[in-house]
This record gives structure tokens, C-alpha cells and sequence, in this order.
């Protein structure tokens, strides 16, 4: 009966899990759901009087459950108050909190986020007026405004209540397949928009420092005190694993622990707080109630300075679920322990439920209850007990987690099992003399002693982590999985791990099921490699560039241009290789790169870095500085495009149709490639960034095109009215940034790709792109509105 009455709740809160889902996605509204749970919850009082079965008094329960989840999900997407996004794009003065934690300095100038309460549509006035009581005429809104204060330092005069005037933003982000969810991310914080002030703009209100800001600062403390004692990378993870945040932790650094499965420990996580507790009881010993309230009151002091963010506090609650359930030592009241925990946290914040963290610590945190005790008693047979846990904890670990996993990072990491096994207990180790060192800063210089020590024992682990994740058989890409492929998967891990559920079926009858799956997951697999592909154009939305990957029917693959923004962010390895993962690319037949301006070659180092190419061509002019990295990172075979000559990728051709020779004094844009690409009765044009000129030579030479990429992101000065007629294009891409400066694209070109009857899609409107040819139609979708055609 136990056993039965666990799998129930285990059942409900499934449900529950899904009508959230259903809630946050609109599938069903707040009024219907609310409807929907009355009229189960009288039918569960039915069944409780008339004394029901226990099949319909679950069937009642899941029910209502679902109907719970799907209410409290389209609730979380109702706003109480007026969403701050409403006044986007007028001048307003925001009135609210800067969010402990958020203050970053950089050479040009002061980042922070401020949850507001009220704004005021403002009208110009001078700073006395901006920093006096709040006016009348301000309305309550909700939201938070991520703000930059030009050329000034303010981390140390920010502490309480802040006003801000200036024109309020939209957020922009990159919406691809595979890469970082910016949007998603945004929607979580409840980030609604941005602003860029001057000092002046800026006048802090007088309200005081709350309790929470006060730790922000503690925190803040004690992270200085440990970089300034161990400088470099070390510092900067050790900061990140006992604080939370990625401040000064590189680019590089973080590839690395994904790459070798790490990543989850350069972030306080769940694993952290289950360190920290275990640690907490070997010095406390008795386990009675004062010393429960006591471990308690120390991992809620410890989530406070790491800011009490969604994963942290998710880590603080499931670590303490499984601590309270491990004092039973009972399976059933683990798992139900487990169970409200997750209803809980859903239930505080249902848009957790999209957050990855939440679902790679909710599925870990299942897999340890459900599926660790069976690989446990496996890896005792063979090996060491303390080897075989720390082994069966890595294991169940990855195995619970990798649906998840494949889903965010479209990789498998070959040296994860060697990596836990062998570094993390050390990492561990680094982690607790870090916190011991804060513990005991003020004790004579005994803290920054401890510092120290963790330091000279992160340093080699790093150097170790950086040769793993280098090596060529560190991950293996395996693209995107099928929602079926997941949960088939979980149905398999239940029948080789989940003993207890399958009593009631004979062997033979779970041999036969567990065979049933393995065909299932082959047979999609092969399904995915073999079907047929027509000619397939990507265009990545890398904002102001260029970047596109044509996959033949043949599926070979040419990539056009890799992007490139200002600054640190590197397109290649934030936006174009994810996406190649996602779509499950492994390496590239060809890389053409149009010219060598940073926003079309910015990305091509760090994929040529990370993925093997078999083809490099160029055009003929003096190599960038973007080109002159990608050729140190490639061992292609190198040509330089010549016009008239032709190229072949199966039963796809590659017609240069110009290729001007760049001279020292001229614009890269002069020397830009036209491209052809042409397979069976489909092609497509592709100009990067050529002028006017170059498309007038190229006019009497080129054939018709369904589809043309817009020369230099839609710029008045190309597009010419005899080049589009010469191409004649059915559909007209432009890859452009959102409210980028230079006003692209021009409205003469959008008025003479009218004129030729194109169609017109842009990136910045609608994020990805992806062009199929079936004959001679040529369907485009939106990875914006259109997610499930990618």
C-alpha cells in the first residue's frame, strides 16, 4: 500500500509538472484551469465519501493536481501591477532598488539592475527636481530595467533606493537554435528593458540600505578579499564556486568545464550546499533538533550572500529535502519529501519550470532518489567502496541528467566519468577551505592563509581540465533530441535502474521492453540521418552581420560568413557553433568567407578552432586580422576565389560569379564575393557586404535567384534596381542587427526589393532563418515564430 501510495504522489506531481507547463505556454488559462480544479476537487470529495476505489480516488487527485499546475502557471504570466515594458521607448523617471549583487564596473562605466515600483512619464527637469519625494503622478509598475551609467564608477555610492531618467529600451538578444536563450533568460529575471544614462541622470533617493543589500555588500567583501589573495582564473572560479556569478571568469574557463561536464560547479549548486551540509555534520555530529536548526540557520545565512538567486535558492531547499528525507532513511518519504519540495518551488515561481537549472537539479535530484541505490549496489561488486560512490554518484548524475543535457549543449562529454571520478572530490576540497577562509578572514590572517591553499590546489586542476577539454575526443556532438527520444529514454532508465516499479512483470516481459526501447531510440536515430533533405539555408541571427549555412541534399555543409561584434563576445563559439551542434554538425566541408571585416569573419577563429574544415576559400585581399587568426586555427586546404571558376559539394555547385582584387588602399567591401549556389532547380545569392559597383559588373553574369542575401545588411548604397532584376529574386534576406546605428536597412532598398517583387525577411525581426527548396517552392520559417519547424 506504501508503496502504491508513493507511486501516486510521484504520479501527481508529474501532473502537476505538466499543467504548469500547459499554464506557462497559455495552452490553458487561468478561469478554465480554476474551473477545472473545482469540479475535480468535488469529484475527489465524491469518491472520498462514497468510499472509490483507489484507482479513481488517483485518477480524481492527479487530476486536480494538473489543473493546480496549469492555474498556477497562467497565474505567474498575469501581472499584478502594469508591466514596466509597456512605456518602452518613451522618456521616463523609474523609481525602485538596485538588486544586490548587480553593480558591475567597467572601463565605460557602471552596470546595475533596478527592480522598480514606480515610474513617473517624465518631462525635462533639472537634478534637484529628479531626486525629490515621489510625485503623485507616478503609477505602480513591476519589472526590472537593467541600467548603464556612462563613464563613472558608482559601486561604492549605490546602497539604497536610486532614480533614474532616460528613454526606456527594448531588450535585444539572438534568437537561434542551440545557443544561450536571452529571451528566456530575461523573461525569468523579469528583465522588461534598458537604459543608458549620463551621471547626472542618475540620484540616489535616500532610502536605506536593506538587510539584503547590506549582505550584497558582505559578499561583495569577501569576494575582493579572495581575488585580490588569488589572483587570475583561480580566483575568479573560486569566487564563482562559493559566491555564485561568472565575473572574471573567462570565456575559455567556462568551455572547458562544459566540454568535460564541470559546468554545474562553476555556480553555487546543489552540489555545493550538499558539500557544505555534509561538512557541517561532521563538525556537529548530533543530529537532534538544535542541531538541525542550527545547520539550517548557516546554509540560509550562506544562500543570502550568494544573493538568495533562483538557483540557489532551489539548491537550498532541494539540498535540505534530501537531508530531511535522509534522516528518515525511508524511500517512500524521501521521494515525498522530493515531490513538495518541487510542487513548492513551483508553486513560489512556476517560470522555474522553463529555467535549465531548475530542471538539471530537478533531474538530478530524481535520479539520486530513484535510480543511485541499484548503480551503487552495481559498482560495489566490482570496486572499492568509497570508489564505487563517488563512481555510482557520477553516474546516476549524468544518466538522469543527459536528456537535459543533450538539450542545452547538443554534446557528450567522453571524460565526464574521469572528471568527477578524479577532480571533483578535489574541487570539493577547494571549495571547502575557500569557505573556511571566509569563516576565519578576521582570525590573523588565518583566512587568507586557507585562500591561498585552495589557490595552489585549483591551479593544476585547471591546467587539467583545459588538456581534457582540448582533447579531440572530449565531447562527441549529437545535435537535438526528439521530445520521444527523451522520454523513451526515461522510460528505459526506469526498467535497467527502477527495480521496485516493475515487480509486477515478468522478466522476460522487461527484457522485451527494455529491447523495444533500444529499437526505438536506433530506429530515430537512423530515421534523422537517412531521410531525405532538400537544399536547406540557415541564415544565424548574429545581429549587424553576416552569417549563413547552406546544408545540400547530400548534407554537406558550406558555411558563408561567421559574424563579429564589438568586444569580447565571440560569435564563432557563442552563436554559430552552438548552432552547428544543435543541428548535429560535426565538421564543415567549406567555410567561404564573403570579405574580411570583423562582422563576417569575426566568428571564424574560434570554429575553426573547435570543428574540423576541409575547404577554406578567400577572397583576394590583404588578410584581416579576423583572417589572419582563423588561418593559425585551420589546416583547410586554402583557396582564393576567382571569378567564373566553380566549386562542387556533391551534386551541389558553388559558382564565384565575382571576386575583385582587393587593393591596399580600398574598402573591404570592394573586394566582397557574389556567390552563386545552385542545386538541381534551386539557388540562392549570396553578396556580403559588395557595392553597387561590384553588383553592376556582376549583373551581366549572374543568373536568376529564388532567394538573395541583401548586400551589406540592407545598406542604401547596394542593391541596385539592374542587379535585382538580373537576379530576380523570389525571396529577399536581410541580416541585420535590431536599432543598430547605421539606420539599416535603408528605406530606398526596401522600397526597390519591393518594387521586384521580393519578399523580405530579416533577422532582426524574425531571428533565425531556415529556407528549404522543394522544387521550385521556397518556404522560410521564423525561429522567433516558428520553433518547431527547426
Amino acid at each position: 500500500m506504501q508503496r502504491q501510495l508513493e507511486q501516486i504522489i510521484v504520479a501527481a506531481t508529474l501532473a502537476f509538472l505538466l499543467g504548469c507547463h500547459a499554464g506557462l505556454s497559455k495552452l490553458l488559462p487561468l478561469i478554465p484551469a480554476l474551473i477545472l480544479a473545482a469540479l475535480f476537487l468535488l469529484l475527489l470529495a465524491w469518491c472520498c465519501r462514497q468510499k472509490a476505489g483507489v484507482k479513481l480516488l488517483a485518477a480524481a487527485g492527479i487530476g486536480l493536481c494538473f489543473c493546480c499546475g496549469a492555474a498556477s502557471g497562467s497565474g505567474a504570466m498575469r501581472q499584478p501591477q502594469l508591466p514596466l515594458q509597456t512605456f518602452t521607448g518613451q522618456e521616463v523617471r523609474i523609481f525602485g532598488r538596485v538588486e544586490a549583487g548587480s553593480v558591475k564596473v567597467t572601463p565605460q562605466g557602471t552596470s546595475l539592475v533596478l527592480a522598480c515600483h514606480k515610474l513617473q512619464q517624465a518631462v525635462q527637469t533639472n537634478s534637484a527636481e529628479l531626486g525629490s519625494s515621489l510625485p503623485d503622478t507616478a503609477i505602480a509598475v513591476s519589472g526590472k530595467v537593467r541600467v548603464f551609467v556612462q563613464g563613472q564608477d558608482l559601486s561604492e555610492k549605490i546602497t539604497g533606493g536610486v532614480i533614474v531618467q532616460g528613454t526606456l529600451k527594448p531588450l535585444t538578444d539572438f534568437v537561434n537554435p542551440g545557443g544561450w536563450d536571452g529571451g528566456l533568460w530575461n523573461e525569468l529575471q523579469d528583465l522588461q528593458g534598458r537604459m543608458s544614462i549620463k551621471g547626472s541622470e542618475l540620484y540616489l533617493s535616500g532610502d536605506g540600505q536593506s538587510i539584503r543589500q547590506y549582505i550584497g555588500g558582505l559578499a561583495a567583501g569577501l569576494r575582493s578579499n579572495l581575488q585580490h589573495t588569488v589572483p587570475g582564473q583561480a580566483g575568479a572560479v573560486l569566487a564563482g564556486m562559493t559566491l555564485g556569478g561568472y565575473d572574471g571568469i573567462s570565456a575559455q574557463t567556462r568551455e572547458d568545464f562544459a566540454a568535460v561536464g564541470l559546468a554545474h560547479l562553476l555556480a553555487v549548486s546543489g552540489t555545493h550546499i550538499a558539500v557544505v551540509t555534509g561538512f557541517l555534520l561532521v563538525l556537529l555530529r548530533r543530529r537532534n533538533h538544535c542541531t538541525m536548526a542550527l545547520l539550517a540557520g548557516i546554509l540560509f545565512f550562506y544562500a543570502a550572500l550568494c544573493g538568495f538567486k533562483p538557483p540557489v535558492l532551489r539548491a537550498l531547499l532541494m539540498s535540505l529535502a534530501l537531508f530531511g528525507a535522509g534522516v528518515s532513511g525511508r524511500l517512500p518519504q524521501r521521494s515525498n519529501i522530493f515531490c513538495a519540495v518541487v510542487i513548492l518551488l513551483l508553486c513560489y515561481e512556476p517560470r522555474w519550470l522553463w529555467d535549465a537549472g531548475f530542471q538539471l537539479s530537478f533531474t538530478t535530484t530524481a535520479g539520486l532518489l530513484y535510480f543511485y541505490p541499484v548503480l551503487s549496489c552495481l559498482c560495489t561488486r566490482y570496486l572499492p567502496v568509497g570508489i564505487a560512490e563517488i563512481l555510482a554518484v557520477s553516474l546516476t548524475a549524468q544518466l538522469a541528467a543527459l536528456p537535459f543535457l543533450i538539450h542545452y549543449f547538443h554534446q557528450l562529454s567522453l571524460s565526464g566519468l574521469a572528471a568527477n571520478l578524479l577532480l571533483v572530490p578535489l574541487l570539493e576540497l577547494a571549495l571547502l577551505l575557500t569557505l573556511a577562509g571566509y569563516a576565519l578572514l578576521p582570525v590573523f590572517g588565518l583566512g587568507k592563509l586557507l585562500f591561498l591553499l585552495a589557490g595552489l590546489l585549483l591551479h593544476p586542476l585547471l591546467n587539467i581540465i583545459h588538456w581534457l577539454a582540448s582533447g579531440g575526443w572530449a565531447t562527441v556532438t549529437v545535435g537535438s533530441w526528439p521530445l520521444l527520444c527523451g522520454a523513451v529514454y526515461y522510460l528505459l532508465l526506469l526498467l535497467l535502474f527502477g527495480s521496485s516499479d516493475w515487480d509486477d512483470f515478468t522478466a522476460c516481459e522487461r527484457r522485451l521492453l527494455i529491447g523495444l526501447c533500444c529499437c526505438m531510440l536506433v530506429g530515430i536515430g537512423l530515421y534523422d540521418k537517412f531521410r531525405p533533405q532538400p537544399l536547406t539555408v540557415h541564415f544565424i541571427d548574429v545581429g549587424q552581420g553576416d552569417a549563413a549555412l547552406v546544408v545540400t541534399p547530400q548534407r554537406h555543409t558550406l558555411l558563408i560568413d561567421t559574424g563579429g561584434l564589438r568586444g569580447d563576445y565571440d560569435t564563432g563559439s557563442r552563436i554559430v557553433l552552438p548552432y552547428l551542434r544543435y543541428l548535429g554538425i560535426r565538421s564543415l566541408d567549406m567555410l567561404l568567407l564573403s570579405h574580411g571585416h570583423h562582422d563576417h569573419a569575426g566568428g571564424a577563429a574560434a570554429v575553426a578552432k573547435n570543428i574540423p574544415i576541409r575547404r577554406l576559400i578567400l577572397p583576394q585581399e590583404q588578410p584581416s586580422a579576423d583572417i589572419q587568426a582563423l588561418l593559425k586555427n585551420t589546416k583547410a586546404q586554402l583557396i582564393y576565389a576567382e571569378s567564373g571558376t566553380n566549386y562542387s559539394l556533391g551534386n551541389t555547385a558553388i559558382q564565384i560569379i565575382s571576386a575583385p582584387v582587393g587593393r591596399a588602399d580600398s574598402d573591404a567591401n570592394e573586394s566582397s564575393l557574389i556567390v552563386r549556389v545552385v542545386s538541381a532547380d534551386s539557388s540562392i545569392v549570396f553578396t556580403g557586404d559588395a557595392t553597387e559597383t561590384e553588383e553592376l559588373l556582376a549583373a551581366g553574369q549572374i543568373q536568376p535567384g529564388q532567394v538573395l542575401k541583401v548586400s551589406h545588411h540592407g545598406s542604401n548604397a547596394s542593391s541596385s534596381m539592374p542587379f535585382l532584376a538580373a537576379v530576380s529574386p523570389q525571396l529577399a534576406v536581410i541580416s541585420v542587427g535590431a536599432a543598430n546605428s547605421y539606420g539599416h536597412p535603408g528605406s530606398e532598398t526596401l522600397q526597390r526589393l519591393a518594387t521586384c517583387g521580393a519578399q523580405v525577411r530579416r533577422t532582426d525581426q524574425d531571428g533565425a532563418l531556415k529556407i528549404t527548396f522543394d522544387g521550385s517552392q521556397v518556404k522560410c520559417y521564423s525561429y522567433r515564430y516558428q520553433k518547431e519547424f527547426f
